[in-house]
């Protein structure tokens, strides 16, 4: 298993190494001064030159990426004079922020999508199964800013049970964190829901007509049991690879939800970055994202060596 994982390990760090080379140049190779643009068309001639000279704009390009690799590696990805601060200490601020929201949007979905697959495979292509493909369907119709201005519309304004922007981090209580992250999370996770039901439906309607599930059922287990202790656990894998692929789609979704419901999260950072021409802060954000991805996938595949016997076998 050790082997494996480093072999993964060595496959990814090219994969890694990739993502800095194209962040590097996405942000280096744009046209016009970007010193310039980062200071405005109002800034002095000597004031572009400093700037110029801060960043190493006029340095080879070879060489300024391999200082800020060299920099990079050691946790430093630079200053943001935009923003007047480290891009690292930024990212370490707004980071947790997406990860809760993406984290509990995935637990939401997972939360809805096994029991409801579980249900549909106890009567597949009954009023149910219909009804809860119908709901899957409009889900994953619904564009996220449209389902979660429902949600503002029904539980801030309406109801008024959830507040409708702001975050309260989670070192300020538990239950006020949540409260603050509850609609954003369920706007994420509507439509993982709907994605992780329509994989996890398919996946155990095909692991029902198994010859071991059949066996199993010959042997006196009942239909419930056998779904459970059979079809649901071999079907969990798809389940897991899915929501790991998911991953990187969703930091883009993040930015959406987060400038819906104003949440200080690193979506609402690349937005800002963006609009302030901080390139810096944009390739710091591009690069943490990517190895973050990464990283989610690494341990997908760690996750699916647990879970599968097949593939322990298959790796020695």
């Amino acid at each position: 298993m050790s082997a494996y994982i480093l072999r993964r390990v060595l496959q990814l760090a090219p994969v890694l190494l990739g993502v800095t080379i194209l962040a590097f140049l996405l942000v280096n190779l744009l046209p016009g001064n970007m010193a310039l643009a980062m200071l405005g068309p109002d800034a002095s001639a000597d004031a572009v030159a400093h700037l110029t000279e801060q960043l190493g704009l006029n340095q080879p390009i070879w060489l300024r990426y391999l200082l800020w690799l060299g920099n990079a590696l050691s946790g430093n990805l630079g200053w943001s004079v935009v923003q007047a601060q480290p891009v690292a200490p930024a990212l370490l601020q707004r980071f947790p922020v997406t990860v809760e929201i993406i984290l509990l949007g995935q637990v939401i979905g997972v939360i809805l999508a096994v029991p409801s697959a579980v249900a549909v495979a106890m009567g597949p292509n009954g009023w149910l199964d219909r009804i809860l493909n119908l709901v899957a369907y409009s889900a994953i119709a619904t564009p996220r800013f449209l389902f979660g201005l429902l949600l503002i519309l029904g539980f801030a304004v309406y109801w008024q049970i959830f507040p409708s922007t702001g975050f309260q981090p989670l070192s300020a209580g538990l239950a006020g964190n949540l409260r603050s992250v509850a609609l954003p999370a369920f706007t994420i996770g509507a439509l993982e829901y709907a994605v992780y039901f329509r994989v996890l439906r398919g996946e155990m309607l095909r692991n029902l007509t198994e010859d071991y599930v059949l066996a199993s059922r010959a042997k006196g287990l009942t239909r419930l049991q056998a779904v459970l202790k059979h079809v649901l656990r071999n079907s969990i894998v798809a389940l897991v690879t899915i929501i790991g692929l998911g991953f990187g789609p969703l930091v883009s979704g993040a930015v959406i939800v987060e400038s819906l419901f104003s949440l200080p999260g690193i979506g609402d950072l690349l937005v800002t970055s963006i609009y302030q021409r901080d390139a810096v802060m944009v390739q710091g954000v591009v690069v943490t994202v990517a190895t973050t991805v990464v990283l989610v996938n690494l341990a997908v595949d760690v996750i699916h060596l647990l879970l599968d016997p097949r593939i322990r076998i298959d790796v020695g």
